[in-house]
């Protein structure tokens, strides 16, 4: 049978949870676009600077080394791989930096009885923190001082 502190409690948690993972997946694809284009870049200025170098000057090698350029300009495995880093990098990141919110979260989630209790607390008052500081800007130093 549940109670309305059990059903709270798992609300909560269900809460924290899709606030973490949503702005992990927010950073996630920041930081894939970023990445992608990063990986790109120095992709294509190694195959820039592979081409306009020849061992010798001859008009066949220099043919193939532009057709052989331009298959490798043309791979989409680069740009997907390195969209795929990114997220990877920006969605593990972001919960890194949320651990503690996740962790309450969590164990308001799974927990049983008191320990249920103490992350549905524990999460609110962490949120009641953030709210403070991040909207109000009680508690944060200002960059002009």
């Amino acid at each position: 049978m549940f109670s309305v502190a059990n059903v709270v409690c798992k609300t909560v948690g269900i809460a924290g949870i899709s606030a973490a993972l949503y702005d992990a997946g927010k950073v996630g694809s920041e930081e894939s676009r970023r990445e992608k284009l990063i990986v790109n870049a120095d992709h294509f200025e190694r195959i820039h600077d592979a081409t306009r170098t020849m061992s010798t000057e001859s008009h066949v090698t220099n043919f193939i080394q532009d057709k052989v350029a331009d298959y490798r300009m043309n791979n989409p495995l680069v740009s997907i791989f390195g969209s795929i880093k990114g997220f990877c990098k920006g969605f593990l990141n972001s919960l890194g930096e949320h651990i503690l919110p996740v962790s309450l979260a969590s164990m308001a989630l799974a927990g049983k009885g008191i320990f249920a209790k103490i992350g549905a607390w524990g999460l609110a008052g962490y949120t009641a923190l953030m709210i403070a500081k991040e909207g109000f800007g009680i508690g944060k130093v200002s960059p002009r001082d």
